[in-house]
């Protein structure tokens, strides 16, 4: 694959205060906490945004204007490692008649999250069917009891958009609890 280094910044750009350990104090001015009890897990989130109906796996919410979206997940059916678990997330990606994703082109990079070895993908495609380009910022995590977690954040690809991306990812991973108690 195309092993990165995760790029380094400055502090205020990166996960915790190290880019490692995320957050239990309260989510900056304009974010909320979300806690999701059935997939063991909270974090941050943009005040306004929309829960769409979650699965047994997976919490997605939208920006308001559409922009964007965010899920969390909580999965064992690709293993229980985050490599596992970005590769066959990856595999399952790759077929447009399932994932309706086309044309692909991943950079993945090695990181931490939680304190823990992480996979954090960086994912241009566009939707089956649509020229429109797209990203989508994806980081697995190992949890306990077997599940990988999966936070991501998806946009059109526009300038402002990619942008506004950037900076939404790194305050919500920033704010990601994993294995919180039910």
């Amino acid at each position: 694959g195309n092993e990165e280094p995760e790029p380094s910044g400055p502090p205020s750009t990166r996960a915790g205060s190290d880019g490692t350990e995320p957050s239990a104090s309260p989510p900056p001015k304009g974010w909320h906490r979300v806690d999701e009890p059935r997939l063991t897990v909270a974090f941050g989130l943009p005040d306004g945004w929309v829960r769409q109906p979650a699965s047994a796996i997976q919490s997605t919410w939208h920006a308001p204007d559409g922009a964007h979206a965010l899920s969390v997940k909580r999965d064992t059916t690709y293993g229980s490692t985050a490599r596992a678990a970005s590769t066959g997330q990856l595999a399952w990606y790759r077929r447009p008649a399932e994932s309706s994703m086309d044309g692909l082109e991943v950079v993945t990079h090695t990181t931490r999250q939680n304190g823990r070895d992480a996979i954090w993908l960086e994912i241009d495609y566009h939707y089956v069917g649509q020229s429109e380009p797209r990203k989508r910022v994806e980081v697995f995590v190992a949890g306990k009891a077997g599940h990988v977690y999966q936070l991501l954040l998806d946009t059109t690809a526009t300038r402002g958009h990619l942008a506004g991306q950037g900076r939404l990812f790194t305050t919500a991973r920033s704010h990601l609890l994993i294995d919180t108690t039910p």
